[in-house]
This record gives C-alpha cells, structure tokens and sequence, in this order.
C-alpha cells in the first residue's frame, strides 16, 4: 500500500480546530502548515508511534517498528 504522492485531507473537530488555530497564532504559521509540521513531529518520534500503535494497531503483521537511526527514524 502507497501513498506517496497522494494528498491527505483532515477534518478536525472543533476544540482540535481551535487549538490549531491558537497554537498557529502562538508560532506564526498558517494554521496548515503547523498541522504539518506537528504529523512530522509525531510520525519521527518513535514513542508516539509506538503508542498510537498501543491504541490502534489491529494487524500485528503491519506493526512498525520505529527506531531512530543517527538523525532519522526509520519504520522496519
């Protein structure tokens, strides 16, 4: 499965949608451009995927095992 390439859309609701919106005013960035940061942030951080996994993961065999490697993390 792939999704390279493929635009993802987000519909928040509204107490997610006003703490974008406050914490983009805080930083000065639109409010998508922090929303993409903030996936960055949590898609290279090896605890937070391990427990998004921890709630949500149903199929052991498409776990991801993130582990960070110099300045990267990686998924094996």
């Amino acid at each position: 499965m792939s999704v390279i390439g493929k635009r993802i859309g987000l519909t928040l609701d509204e107490d997610t949608k006003k703490k974008l919106s406050r914490l983009s005013i805080s930083c000065s960035m639109q409010p998508t451009t922090l929303a993409n940061e903030l996936v960055k942030i949590c898609l290279n951080n090896p605890n937070i995927v391990e427990f998004v996994q921890r709630l949500h993961n149903k199929e052991p065999q498409f776990r991801v095992k993130p582990r960070i490697n110099g300045d990267q993390c990686i998924y094996e």
